[in-house]
């Protein structure tokens, strides 16, 4: 009986848990709130990167990352530009910047004269000798040597001709009476056209043969007549600086120690040649033989020094 008890509690307890339900009340869905969507409000998650494949052992395979950018300093960041090259000046920029200059500086002599130096280099002649005319002083050193070019490359010469004769009046002024050439020579044929001696070795008794260039010598005017008047003397210095006698030397006439001579125009170029005999008996060693010159009409006077050499005799003569 006990048996059968638990057999039909058993069977009523699997009864009662398999009988249907009553239906399940359903809730109201207006009792409870959905929840709304708020637009600013947002979760961003990272993108999940993948997972590489599993090494044995639970080791992952390596994933290369790029490595961060070094931080930049702080201060003046360094900027490259290309500059674009400059173009260079030709002549006729030149020139017409200079035509701009004078005409913002039209009483500058300096910048007139600048241009007609520019006009003559580029060979307008007559623009560059119409500019200078504009130049009204004198005081620059230069203006002459312009015109005289000028004149003379337009073919006048007469007026070329008197702004050389200043010239070389000025150039005498400034350098003054001067012996501008004293050489031993064996032949001359005209100024300044002569043969130098092979050698400065003579023998004793033997011909100094001298060529005198005097210049800048004063002239004495007289009408259309022109003097000048030079005088010479020559003395024999030995290697000790003394003076060796020279009869023959001493003994020349006046007409030989002096020049003085009468021209129709003005005379700028002179020479003077000397034929000097050396004494028979002098001895062998160096010489000078010094030449003084004297302007008579200016009264100034200039030397120069021509060194031999006397030679030994030759035994047997």
């Amino acid at each position: 009986m006990r048996g059968a008890r638990l057999f039909i509690l058993a069977f009523a307890s699997i009864a009662g848990c398999s009988a249907p339900s009553g239906p399940v009340p359903r809730v109201a869905e207006s009792s409870i709130d959905a929840p709304r969507s708020n637009p600013s409000f947002r979760l961003n998650f990272p993108e999940r990167e993948p997972v590489g494949d599993h090494l044995p052992g639970g080791g992952v395979t390596a994933v290369d990352v790029p490595a961060p950018p070094a931080a930049k300093p702080s201060g003046v960041v360094q900027t490259a530009a290309e500059i674009p090259l400059r173009k260079e000046p030709t002549f006729e920029d030149v020139l017409k910047l200079q035509k701009d200059v004078v005409a913002r500086h039209p009483a500058s002599d300096d910048e007139k004269l600048r241009l007609a130096l520019l006009h003559a280099a580029s060979g307008n002649l007559e623009e560059s000798e119409r500019v200078l005319s504009t130049v009204r002083s004198r005081a620059n050193k230069l203006v002459p040597y312009v015109e005289f070019y000028l004149r003379r490359q337009l073919g006048d010469h007469k007026e070329a001709g008197k702004l050389l004769a200043k010239f070389a009046d000025e150039e005498r002024v400034v350098t003054g009476f001067v012996i501008d050439r004293a050489e031993l020579v064996q032949r001359v044929r005209r100024f300044r056209d002569y043969t130098p001696a092979a050698s400065d070795r003579l023998a004793p008794g033997g011909d100094v043969h001298l060529y005198v260039e005097p210049r800048n010598f004063a002239l004495q005017r007289s009408g259309d007549k022109h003097t000048f008047h030079l005088r010479y003397e020559w003395k024999l210095i030995d290697d000790r600086g003394g003076e060796q006698a020279v009869p023959a030397w001493d003994r020349a006439t006046a007409d030989e120690k002096e020049d003085r001579i009468t021209s129709n125009g003005a005379t700028t170029e002179f020479y003077q040649s000397f034929h000097l005999p050396l004494p028979v008996n002098l001895a062998t060693g160096h010489y000078r033989v010094r030449v003084t010159v004297t302007d008579v009409v200016a009264g100034k006077t200039d030397r120069a020094t021509v060194p031999i050499y006397v030679m030994p005799v030759e035994k047997g003569r």
